[in-house]
């Protein structure tokens, strides 16, 4: 890969620039925000300057704030102007590398002079991230090619720089309910930022999820390289694949690429309903598509474990009511359900409930038969719909479980969207759902 034309001396962490950077950001994101509201056909260029501005800034800042654009261009596919969806689509596979000399100098750090030695890095980064940036290299000794994932010196303390002031920001709108759960849900935002730099955390999410799935071929996870981890760097072995936006995954055949999205809902199902383990970070670059040559056996390569997540049996209890009771329309189900996460409360009128219920209607309406996912229209629908609870009823905070699922059902639709999967997976949700419980047959379903 050539070198970016554009790299970075080192990364902003101090809490006067960034915070500059993210104001500045933030104006201009607001007046795009506007123009749209102002003018169905605001003037392009003018228009699509301020998106570029904001895209440079978020893609130099990295860290937290990167992370956020990263965020908003996985759902803009079906929600913003297409040029604008473009250039935050940069921020997922063209963001500015960290120049060679800081990486070599925190290679060094890390490692020590004699490991760094054993090794022969490619100065050119092959993919840049919020949190870090990736360079292949290869072990002397052995020949073999690995990945080495390094974390930007400095991200941490600009982790916690984000934070503070994202949560000011929010505390001055009216976008999120205020007291105390939502101080809870914050504090979990920042639990999940914080483990996503412990690289050595990674490593031991990543070596249990190949062994939970070294059994099944459909999954690639590339091995660790322990040698060459640490708590900033997570070494691994190379594996080669595309994203699925790329031309070639995009080229495969129909039924080719409904095996994909297929091989893609199994694998959050059994994240969520057999391991109780899930990656709830799906943008499309940590997913690659590794093309079978004859044409049978097109694999899926799993490449970030940073935001693996548990989820508590008590919580997915409830879950699983919502997840059933919405694939077969049961109403009751889905209503016991929402009363068991919290998310019904006594006191709710009958027109909140039947809200309720239709909205977890339309949430799962992709898994109860044949759906094309790349010509649905469902995110909208479902802004339109979630807008209206906010002003018909008074927003209350869902469980902190649902923050990082919420997330992880978003990059499920839109990974089968990107594909362009035309597949009906009914089948598929209500076998896992039966697979693993040990009351499919109780009483919420009489």
């Amino acid at each position: 890969m050539s070198q970016k034309k554009d790299t970075l001396k080192e990364i902003r962490s101090g809490l006067l620039s960034r915070g500059l950077s993210l104001a500045k950001a933030g104006l201009r994101a607001g007046n795009l925000a506007a123009a749209q509201f102002r003018q169905q056909d605001p003037n392009k260029p003018a228009w699509l300057g301020k998106v570029e501005y904001l895209v440079k800034e978020l893609g130099e800042l990295k860290g937290t704030a990167m992370k956020v654009g990263q965020t908003i261009s996985m759902y803009g596919e079906h929600l913003l102007p297409k040029e604008v969806n473009e250039l935050l689509k940069k921020l997922q596979q063209d963001s500015p590398a960290l120049a060679w000399e800081a990486i070599r100098k925190h290679l060094i750090d890390q490692l020590g002079e004699e490991k760094f030695n054993e090794l022969e890095v490619e100065h050119n980064a092959i993919a840049c991230a919020s949190i870090g940036q990736v360079h292949k290299a290869k072990i002397k000794t052995s020949g073999e090619v690995i990945a080495l994932k390094i974390q930007y010196p400095g991200v941490d303390s600009a982790v916690e720089t984000d934070l503070k002031l994202l949560k000011f920001i929010l505390n001055m709108t009216e976008l999120v309910p205020r007291g105390p759960r939502f101080d809870q849900i914050f504090a979990e935002i920042k639990e999940m930022f914080h483990q996503e730099i412990d690289y050595d955390l990674e490593r031991s999410f990543a070596q249990k999820f190949h062994e939970l799935l070294k059994d099944d071929e459909r999954y690639i996870i590339p091995k660790i390289h322990s040698r060459y981890s640490t708590k900033k760097i997570l070494a691994m072995e190379f594996v080669e694949g595309l994203r699925t936006d790329h031309p070639d995954v995009q080229a495969l055949s129909q039924e080719r690429r409904n095996r994909l999205g297929l091989m893609f809902i199994d694998l959050y199902l059994r994240e969520l309903l057999e391991f109780r383990l899930v990656q709830t970070d799906p943008h499309l670059g940590n997913y690659m598509v590794q093309i079978d040559p004859n044409g049978a056996n097109d694999r899926l390569i799993l490449l970030d474990f940073g935001a693996a997540r548990e989820a508590p049996l008590d919580f997915l209890e409830g879950y699983r009511k919502l997840m059933e009771g919405g694939v077969l329309k049961d109403a009751r189900l889905v209503e016991k359900g929402g009363r068991q996460l919290g998310l019904l409360q006594p006191q709710d009128s009958i027109e909140l409930v039947d809200d309720y219920v239709d909205l977890c209607y339309l949430l799962t309406e992709p898994v109860r038969g044949m759906y094309d996912w790349g010509a649905s229209d469902l995110p909208q629908r479902v802004v339109k719909r979630v807008g209206h609870f906010m002003t018909a009823y008074r927003l209350r905070a869902p469980p902190r479980e649902l923050v990082f699922l919420d997330r992880k059902l978003g990059g499920v639709f839109i990974f089968l969207s990107v594909l362009k999967c035309a597949v009906d997976t009914r089948d598929v949700v209500l076998d896992r759902l039966k697979a693993t419980s040990k009351s499919h047959s109780s009483p919420d379903r009489e």
